[in-house]
């Protein structure tokens, strides 16, 4: 049935909303306002176990007990009515949407279009009935972060960490939602729980680093990025948080702290501006004219548009030509 014209030129928009305990999608006129229609959506925010619907996270029962080995048209669900093979078809008809009839390929999608129910419900049934039940649930709580719920999210995200034989990403996926939440020494921590498990996970360092960097524990930041720093790359913000936490002790006038920091760099010095530029001030500071010299150069070569470290070479720079005595 086609939209009805509101007005001469309709603006149909829509907008996800929470109507009776609901979450629902609105297509409203964005010039006068007029709804056109509601879509309810039944949605699963409970950890999704294999006896649990899939459409409404209900629990599910066999509706006679005196069969021994029930099939899926045999096992309804308490809350919705739906039988788990009604269950999977209705998300099938729901993955039928997207090219690949895949229901990670259509929660991904419907989440880059902001359509987090049906996202979410995508995901959840990845977890049941698609090929790949962790990057599912990935996928879950993802969405349930951008839908701003975050509690949920962390309440579903540690009692998956709680299951035996949870798989380590798991931690990676907390640190995300406790710093989303403003809960840095949370997400240090589950940090710290991944890293025992997977020392070698660079990524997770990096982001281990970041966070200590907020905390304004520089020696643990340092630390943390040059294990970074081994993963080419990563190696770009490895070495900006190295040349961050430097800027910080030179600022404190800790000098000797920051000529440590840079040197955690390597060779990696004469190739980053930051880094070269703090060395520069260093060794001017230390009134060593000829270190100096030679990071001002490096600096200006590396980033020409840093006017600051311009002006201060040019002094040094020996003129050419006639009056060149």
């Amino acid at each position: 049935m086609p939209e009805l014209q509101c007005c001469p030129t309709m603006d149909l928009q829509w907008t996800q909303r929470v109507i009776d305990d609901q979450y629902a999608d609105v297509y409203f006129c964005a010039s006068c306002g007029h709804v056109h229609r509601t879509e309810k959506y039944l949605v699963s925010m409970r950890f999704p176990y294999a006896n649990r619907c899939v459409n409404c996270g209900g629990d599910l029962a066999v509706t006679d007990p005196n069969i021994q080995v029930p099939d899926a048209n045999q096992i309804r669900c308490t809350v919705c009515g739906l039988t788990a093979a009604e269950d999977k078809d209705l998300h099938d008809q729901l993955a039928a949407l997207h090219p690949s009839g895949e229901y990670m390929a259509a929660s991904m999608a419907l989440a880059d279009d902001g359509r987090y129910v049906l996202a979410l419900k995508m995901a959840t049934a990845e977890t049941r009935w698609g090929t790949n039940a962790i990057e599912g649930e990935v996928q879950r709580l993802g969405v349930l972060e951008a839908m701003n719920e975050y509690d949920r999210a962390l309440d579903e995200a540690y009692e998956w960490a709680e299951n035996e034989g949870c798989p380590s990403i798991i931690f990676g996926v907390i640190a995300q939602l406790e710093a989303g939440a403003n809960n840095m020494r949370g997400a240090m921590a589950a940090l710290e729980r991944g890293l025992n498990l997977e020392p070698d996970n660079y990524q997770w360092w990096l982001d281990y680093a970041d966070l200590q960097m907020h905390a304004d524990d520089r020696p643990a930041a340092l630390r943390a990025a040059s294990h970074a720093l081994r993963d080419p790359a990563l190696e770009k913000r490895a070495l900006e948080v190295i040349a961050e936490v430097g800027e910080r002790l030179y600022a404190n006038g800790q000098y000797a702290e920051a000529l440590g920091a840079c040197s955690l760099a390597g060779d990696r010095q004469e190739k980053t501006w930051q880094i070269a530029w703090l060395r520069a001030r260093i060794a001017a500071v230390n009134q060593d004219t000829t270190y100096m010299v030679k990071w001002l150069e490096l600096t200006t070569e590396l980033n020409p548009g840093l006017e600051e470290a311009v002006d201060m070479l040019a002094p040094y720079k020996k003129k050419k030509g006639w009056f060149s005595w």
